[in-house]
This record gives structure tokens, C-alpha cells and sequence, in this order.
């Protein structure tokens, strides 16, 4: 009787492994899905490895260009099970409400060993329970754009802004907008407070309300500030560095500062949602899009610091970029669990503070 028990159990063990490799030969696929911005974004992550990655590995590779917002709406509507993407692009508020919605697949570094060689002040704010849900990848960082030729004075701080010099001159967009958002984070935060302080947000709004003398415009898009910026309406406004440095290569009488009161980081991240189609291509992706020598053909593309700490930066870079542990330690983060909650009323405040401007 023992015999037979053993054998059956012997019996049940190989079954078993057969299943296994049954379904590991299932999960092996030719496709990867990846959602990705548009324009020049998905020219330049084309270009800097992903449409050679694809072809080095014989798959057959679908971009679907789009933003957070439908994704996020697609991902949701597919509850964890059959999603559209291997792969997609989130910024950090999103990441969290992903992630919020169990939505989103733990990434590990045994399936993408690159995650160990991202920087950890910056990993770090996708850990949630113990687990990583986000593989960051480039960093925008919101400081200060100014007319190099009409500025007699650069600004240093948030609140230079409100400077007599550049009276008529600011241009500020709403909360409604990434950069009016991180600009507010970033204005409470040079006057001591932080977002989930209801003092210190009122302390802020008080101070947006003496702006208006100094604001001419209250752009709601890049096209629409780099339009000011061209004519020579505002002289001074809140935006990206790599965008601001993009434009300076182009010939334009522009130049950047990181706020000495702390820039504020809008990040681009990889994730890879729940019920993935493709999942062993989706980490395969993952880990090719985090090792340094992709990271630093789209840095050297877009003009913005990565996350992988060996990537090697081209001289131009160097020379106007803040990247490194260092810098990215000292980067103010949106506490969007606050923040996204208080938005139409944040939205309506500012409105209210600068006197009706949409």
C-alpha cells in the first residue's frame, strides 16, 4: 500500500510538472503592447532602444501613443484581468491611484534586475506595503524659465516671482495643469509649509493673491507657454528644465533655475498592469527601458535627468542639468493623497486669488 501511495504521489508530482512548463510555455509570447506619449516622446523612446529591443528579441512591438488618463480609465474598466497594455507610462499621481485600485503588477528585481540600479530617493516613492510598483525613468523638474535677454535680474527663489522687476511679466498656470499644480506645491513649500497643512495652504493662497500685479497670463499648456515665452510676454514662468533647455538649444534667448527653495519633480515611470497579456515581455521591456544606455540616449534627446545611476550624461547635459543622488534628494514631491482630493477647490481658490483668471 505504501508502494502505491508513493507512486501516486510520484504520479501527481510529475503531472504537476508538466502543467507547470505547460503554462510557463503558455505564458511565452511573440507581442509587447506599450503605451507611451506621443510626439516627441515616442519618437525619442523609439529611437532611444524600444524599437531595438524589440527587434533583438524577434517581437512584435504595438506603441499605442495616449496619456494617464485613458489608460488609467482602460485599466480600470479591465479590473486587473485582460488589459490592453503589457507596459504604459504614468506619472506619480497616477502610479498611486493605480496602485490604490489594484490595478498595477509588484515589480521585483528578480525579473527586472535594473530596478537595483535606480535611485533610491526616487524608487522610493513608489513602495507601497514593501512592494515597488513603478520603475521611474526620466525626471522633469519644475523650476524657473526666464527671457535671458529681457530679465536684468535672474530669479533664484519661488517668491522672486513677486519681484517689482517683473511686474506685468509672470505668467503662472492653475492648478488644473502638471506644472500649476507642482508650482503650487512648490510655492507652499518656500513659505514653510507643506501641502497637508490647511495653514499653510491658506498662507499660500494669501500669497497668490499679491501676484496679480505681476501676472500677464495663465497658460494651461507647453504651446501655450512657450508662446509667451517667443514674444516676450512673460519673462519669467514656472516649467521644466529639460523643456526649458530643449528650447534654448533651439536658438531661443531662454534660461533655467533651479529654485534655491527646491524644484519639484514631475516624473515619468514605467509600470505594468495587473492582467498584462505579454507579462514576461512587459518585464523584459521594463528592465530594457531602466539600463543606462537607453536612459542616456533619451536624456540626451530630451535634455532631462534619468534615474539609473550609471548613466553616463553627455557634456551638454552636465553642464545645465541637476542630476545625481545629491539633487534628487533635495526634490519636492507632490503629495497627490492631498492634493487630488482638494483640486476643484484648490482650482477655484486661485481663480478667486488672482482675481477671476481662468
Amino acid at each position: 500500500m505504501r508502494l502505491l501511495n508513493n507512486k501516486k504521489i510520484l504520479l501527481t508530482a510529475l503531472v504537476g510538472i508538466a502543467i507547470s512548463g505547460a503554462a510557463s510555455a503558455a505564458e511565452t509570447t511573440d507581442s509587447v503592447i506599450v503605451g507611451v506619449y506621443g510626439g516627441d516622446w515616442e519618437k525619442n523612446i523609439r529611437a532611444s532602444g524600444l524599437e531595438q529591443f524589440a527587434k533583438d528579441n524577434h517581437l512584435r512591438l504595438t506603441v499605442v501613443p495616449g496619456a494617464d488618463a485613458e489608460w488609467f480609465a482602460k485599466l480600470r474598466a479591465a479590473k486587473g484581468r485582460r488589459s490592453p497594455y503589457d507596459v504604459v507610462v504614468f506619472q506619480p499621481d497616477t502610479v498611486q491611484r493605480a496602485q490604490a485600485a489594484g490595478l498595477l503588477q509588484p515589480l521585483d528585481a528578480k525579473d527586472i534586475p535594473n530596478l537595483n540600479n535606480l535611485y533610491k530617493s526616487v524608487q522610493s516613492r513608489f513602495v507601497y506595503n514593501n512592494q515597488t510598483y513603478a520603475a521611474a525613468f526620466s525626471l522633469g523638474q519644475l523650476g524657473l524659465a526666464y527671457r535671458s535677454d529681457l530679465v536684468k535680474t535672474p530669479p533664484k527663489s519661488w517668491l522672486d516671482l513677486w519681484s517689482p522687476e517683473y511686474k506685468g511679466h509672470v505668467a503662472i498656470s492653475s492648478p488644473t495643469y502638471a506644472a500649476g499644480l507642482q508650482f503650487f506645491a512648490g510655492l507652499v513649500h518656500a513659505l514653510g509649509g507643506e501641502l497637508n497643512q490647511p495653514a499653510a495652504v491658506d498662507k499660500a493662497f494669501t500669497k497668490l493673491a499679491e501676484l496679480r500685479g505681476n501676472a500677464v497670463a495663465f497658460p494651461d499648456s507647453p504651446g501655450a507657454i512657450q508662446t509667451l515665452l517667443e514674444r516676450g510676454d512673460a519673462w519669467v514662468v514656472p516649467y521644466w528644465d529639460g523643456r526649458v533647455f530643449a528650447l534654448k538649444q533651439q536658438g531661443m534667448k531662454i534660461d533655467f533655475v533651479y529654485p534655491s527653495d527646491g524644484p519639484v519633480v514631475g516624473a515619468a515611470n514605467w509600470v505594468i498592469p495587473k492582467g498584462a497579456p505579454n507579462l514576461a515581455n512587459a518585464y523584459k521591456v521594463v528592465n530594457a527601458m531602466s539600463a543606462p544606455e537607453v536612459q542616456k540616449a533619451f536624456s540626451d534627446k530630451s535634455l532631462y535627468g534619468m534615474t539609473n545611476k550609471d548613466v553616463q550624461y553627455s557634456d551638454n547635459l552636465k553642464k545645465q542639468v541637476k542630476v545625481g543622488e545629491e539633487a534628487y534628494s533635495k526634490l519636492i514631491w507632490i503629495d497627490y493623497s492631498t492634493a487630488t482630493p482638494q483640486l476643484a477647490d484648490w482650482t477655484r481658490r486661485w481663480s478667486q486669488a488672482l482675481g477671476g483668471a481662468k
